[in-house]
This record gives structure tokens, C-alpha cells and sequence, in this order.
């Protein structure tokens, strides 16, 4: 009985240490989340003291641009107003000195104004009270416009302003180039581009305008011939109160804020805006904006590069066939139709066929056979092909560096003639090799290989100015590393491959690892080699490029072959 007291009593004490311990623990909880609780309080007292500050700050800021609005434009519009009576003489003749001196008041009058409504502008814009009117723009009317508005002032510095034609890269698109923007806003950007384009440019100079469309973007180039923007500020313009040189405010009337709004107003589209340096003289600015393309939108149909020669369609289908001959007819071409692959290659050996849209499969003599033969024959060994196939670009394997173009079909006759424009058009002087590598030394000991040969190279770290290069300047070849900072080179594969100007461009991949055949179909577009670094050494690089180059140069270069009398078919 007494071992049961006292074995009772143990149990007792275990019992009241573990509550004991559980209620000290508890009560531990409690005094932490108390502090938490009273933290989190003082955190939502702060914020709401922050909020009440901010908002408070946003109530000045109004009311801050209200003033500037009405307190300082109206006296500024009527102060205005009266200096240019009195330099105008209306109200009774001025001496020299006198004169003088109100010019001196005028130009410093419209630049403050100029300033102000510079800054209501971008706030407006950048606080979001300045919603974008979207409708349907053409690009080439809106820069016809800016062109109109700005000649006044372009005449009075003896500079010329032109929109330049468009060319054979704008084949698949339509000449007007529509999207979806808000046009004041739109025309804002150009003439703001356009007034520091002739503020910078000498007498008697040329500030082009160009325009240039793919498949998902528009681009827009104002071409000066200015001193230029020096490469560390090439950036940096686009920030607020930004000159070029400090004097340029007080000699050229500039506020250093319209640069600025151009990139608030185009980022608002969901573009973006760059400067560069030209080659030459001058600078020139770029504006590339999303846009989508509507059948409304579409012309009769865009205009190629014309020769001598005939363009050949060899398709089995008669009516494909009068479609094509139909939309060439009306581009001013001859056109020669074969219905098989025999009866094509008699054609190209017996008339001067420029180029030659070709069907792969056909009954008989399949579009595969035709081309082999055409290649094997010296006559009609250099004529550019393009393919006409059910087959993706990505799987033609068989005929890289055999056919200069694709065209997956179904396909419209705006892809079709982007390509065939594309082939017919020959490359003159050095070619151009742009390389994207992430890799600085790399690149430069790349670049440095090809110093002695007849070739430019220009190197690009990122995607995103691989893409804006692309863009600018399409090059001849592109020599591709896969690992990017902003991507891969498998995102830049695909991009190139939805610009028809662009899908069949030759490539080397320089890659650091090895790549599986799967990897090597989804980074295919025209004549297409694959390197890995290491095993590959730049100086290999350079001797394939080369001879790829001189592959694809020799079609423009050689000479056409000798027409024979005709034979009909």
C-alpha cells in the first residue's frame, strides 16, 4: 500500500512539471505573438502614415501642375503674344539694339514654354492621365505628315527632308504599314525625331526617313547627317534634361526632355526607341512598334527586283501555277510554266530564267530529282531555287545549300514574294557576319580572325540587340552561341524563323555543348552548321564562314547562262 502512495505521487509530480512546462511554453507563445501582433500593428500604422504621406505628396503634385498649367502658361501665352508685337513692328518701328533685344526675349519666352509643356507632357503620360486613342495608323501617312509640318522649319535651315521609297524587304508587307497606335502620339514621336534630326543636321544636308515592316513589328529610321551622339551617350539621351553637349540648350532651343517623351509615348505602344551611330556621318534613330496585319490592310501587292530574265514555276498544280504567273504578270515579269520537272529543266537551259519557284513533290520526275539535276547541269547550275513545300523550312535536311529559299505551303502571295525578293536580290561589297556571343574575349578573338578578310563583322552579346541588329541591318551570315544573358539561342532561332526576309538565313551554331540531332532540327534555317567550342577554333570558324559565304555569293556573282532560241512546252 505504501509503494502504491508513493508511486502515486510520482505520477503526481511528472503530471504537474509536464502542465507546468506546457504553461510556461504557452505562455512563451503568447508573449511572442503579442509582440508580433503589436509589430504588425506599427507596421500597418507606418504604412498607412506613408500612404497618407504619398497621398498627400500626389494632392501637391496636382495641384503643383494645375499652377503650372494655368499660372504660368496663361502669363507666359500673353507675355509671348506681346513681345512678338512689338519685334514685329506692327505697333511702330524698332531700332537695331532694340530689336535685338526682344529676339533675345522671344527665343528665351518659347523655350520656357517649350520646357513646360515638356514636363506637363511626360507627367500627364507617365501618372496615366494621358490615355492612348487606339485606332488603325499607316506609318508612311503619319511620317508624310510630320514630314509636311517640320518642312517649314527644315526650309529655314536649308535642310531636305524625304521618306525614302520603300524597298524589296518590305515585298511581304503592305507599303502603308498599318498598326494599332494612337496616331497624335505616333505623329508626336516623329516630329519630335524630325526636329532634332534639322537642328542637328548642316545646310544642304538629308534627313531621311525610313520604314521597314516584319511579320509582328514595324520599324521606323530618321537618318541625320549631323555631327552624331558619341557612343557613351547613346543611352543616356533618352533621360530627362539630357543634351548631347551643355551649350546645345541655349544654341539650339532644346528643353532635353523630347527624347524623353518619345520613349514614354513609345513604350506606351509596347515598343521601344533607340539611337545609333551611323558608319559615316550623323545618327540615326530607331522606332520599332508590335503591329498586326488585317486583310483591309493588304494592297494589289508589293513590287520585287526586275532583270532580264524570266521567272520559271514549275508546279504540277495548273492552278497554283495562274495564280503565281497571275501576281508576277501584274509586277511586269515574264513568266515561264512547266507542269513537271523534265519540262522545267528544258526551260531553264533553253530561255534566261532569273529564278525558279519549285514544287517538291510532283508525279515523275519529283521537285528533289529536278533539283539535283539542275544543280549537276553548269547551265543552269547558279539559277537561285526557292521550294514550294507541305515540309516546314526546319526539315530540310537534304537540301541545305542546295536552294536559296523556302515557302511552306499553304502559303500567300506575300511570303512567297518576300522570299523570291530576297533571292533575286545580290549582295554587293564586303559581306556582313553578325556574331552574337555572350563571351567578350571570345568575341574579340572571333572578330579578330576575320581582320584581313573581305568580310565586316559586328558582335552582340544579348537576344534583345541581336534582334534589334537583325532589324537594322540583316546580315549575310549570323554566327550564333546558344547560351545568352537575356535568352537562348533557341528563342533567336525562333524569331528569325517568323521574318520571311530572315528564315532562311545561314547560320553556325558555336556552341559550348554538344548538340542532339532533336536540338539541331529546332535551330535549322537556311544552310545551317553546327561547331562546338573548344574542338572548333576560331580560326576554323573563319574558313568555314568563308567558304559558306563564297557558296552563297557565287549565284549573284556568276554569270546568267546563255539564252537558246525558244522551244514551247
Amino acid at each position: 500500500m505504501h509503494t502504491f502512495s508513493i508511486f502515486g505521487y510520482v505520477c503526481l509530480l511528472i503530471t504537474s512539471g509536464v502542465l507546468l512546462f506546457a504553461f510556461l511554453r504557452a505562455q512563451r507563445t503568447i508573449r511572442d505573438l503579442a509582440a508580433q501582433l503589436t509589430q504588425a500593428k506599427e507596421q500597418q500604422q507606418q504604412h498607412s502614415i506613408q500612404l497618407s504621406e504619398r497621398s498627400q505628396l500626389d494632392t501637391l503634385k496636382d495641384e503643383f501642375i494645375s499652377t503650372v498649367s494655368h499660372e504660368l502658361r496663361t502669363p507666359l501665352t500673353s507675355i509671348r503674344g506681346a513681345l512678338g508685337l512689338l519685334s514685329s513692328g506692327i505697333i511702330g518701328d524698332v531700332d537695331a539694339k532694340a530689336l535685338n533685344l526682344l529676339r533675345i526675349a522671344v527665343t528665351n519666352t518659347d523655350r520656357l514654354i517649350r520646357l513646360i509643356n515638356d514636363i506637363l507632357d511626360l507627367e500627364r503620360m507617365e501618372s496615366g492621365r494621358a490615355p492612348l486613342q487606339i485606332r488603325r495608323c499607316s506609318l508612311r501617312e503619319l511620317s508624310q505628315q510630320a514630314i509636311e509640318t517640320m518642312t517649314p522649319m527644315a526650309d529655314a535651315n536649308t535642310v531636305h527632308l524625304e521618306l525614302v521609297a520603300s524597298t524589296v524587304a518590305q515585298n511581304a508587307y503592305p507599303e502603308a504599314l498599318f498598326f494599332d497606335g494612337d496616331s497624335d502620339r505616333i505623329l508626336q514621336v516623329l516630329t519630335n525625331l524630325l526636329s532634332n534630326a534639322i537642328k542637328f543636321s548642316p545646310p544642304a544636308s538629308t534627313v531621311r526617313i525610313h520604314t521597314d515592316a516584319t511579320a509582328d513589328s514595324i520599324l521606323l529610321k530618321v537618318v541625320d547627317e549631323g555631327r552624331g551622339i558619341p557612343t557613351e551617350k547613346l543611352d543616356s539621351i533618352f533621360d530627362r534634361f539630357q543634351q548631347v553637349e551643355p551649350s546645345d540648350a541655349r544654341q539650339k532651343g532644346g528643353t532635353g526632355l523630347g527624347l524623353s517623351i518619345c520613349r514614354s509615348i513609345v513604350q506606351q505602344h509596347s515598343g521601344s526607341i533607340w539611337a545609333q551611330r551611323n558608319l559615316g556621318v550623323g545618327t540615326t534613330l530607331y522606332v520599332m512598334l508590335p503591329r498586326t496585319t488585317r486583310a483591309t490592310d493588304l494592297p494589289a501587292g508589293p513590287v520585287l527586283p526586275r532583270g532580264e530574265g524570266a521567272i520559271l514555276i514549275c508546279d504540277d498544280d495548273a492552278s497554283i501555277r495562274t495564280v503565281v504567273a497571275e501576281h508576277l504578270n501584274h509586277q511586269g515579269y515574264t513568266v515561264l510554266e512547266a507542269a513537271s520537272g523534265e519540262q522545267a529543266l528544258v526551260l531553264a537551259t533553253e530561255h534566261h530564267v532569273e529564278a525558279i519557284l519549285l514544287d517538291l513533290y510532283m508525279p515523275g520526275l519529283s521537285g528533289w530529282e529536278t533539283l539535283q539535276r539542275l544543280r549537276n547541269n553548269p547551265a543552269t547550275a547558279n539559277i537561285p531555287v526557292v521550294v514550294l513545300s507541305v515540309l516546314s523550312s526546319t526539315l530540310r535536311t537534304q537540301l541545305t545549300g542546295e536552294a536559296q529559299g523556302w515557302v511552306q505551303k499553304p502559303f500567300n502571295e506575300g511570303l512567297l514574294f518576300a522570299e523570291l525578293g530576297r533571292v533575286l536580290h545580290h549582295g554587293e561589297g564586303p559581306a556582313y557576319i553578325l556574331l552574337v556571343e555572350d563571351d567578350e574575349d571570345l568575341a574579340s578573338v572571333i572578330v579578330a580572325s576575320f581582320q584581313d578578310a573581305a568580310i565586316h563583322v559586328d558582335h552582340v552579346a544579348t537576344r534583345q540587340l541581336a534582334i534589334r541588329q537583325c532589324i537594322t541591318r540583316p546580315p549575310d551570315l549570323l554566327i550564333l552561341d546558344l547560351t545568352l544573358p537575356d535568352g537562348d539561342g533557341f528563342s533567336l532561332v525562333e524569331w528569325l524563323r517568323q521574318q520571311p526576309t530572315l528564315r532562311t538565313l545561314p547560320l553556325v551554331v558555336y556552341s559550348g555543348h554538344e548538340i542532339s540531332d532533336g536540338e539541331m532540327a529546332k535551330l535549322r534555317l537556311g544552310p545551317t552548321e553546327f561547331l562546338t567550342k573548344a574542338k572548333v577554333q576560331p580560326k576554323e570558324v573563319e574558313e568555314l564562314v568563308l567558304s559558306m559565304v563564297q557558296h552563297i555569293r557565287k549565284f549573284s556573282d556568276a554569270p546568267a547562262p546563255t539564252p537558246t532560241p525558244s522551244a514551247q512546252l
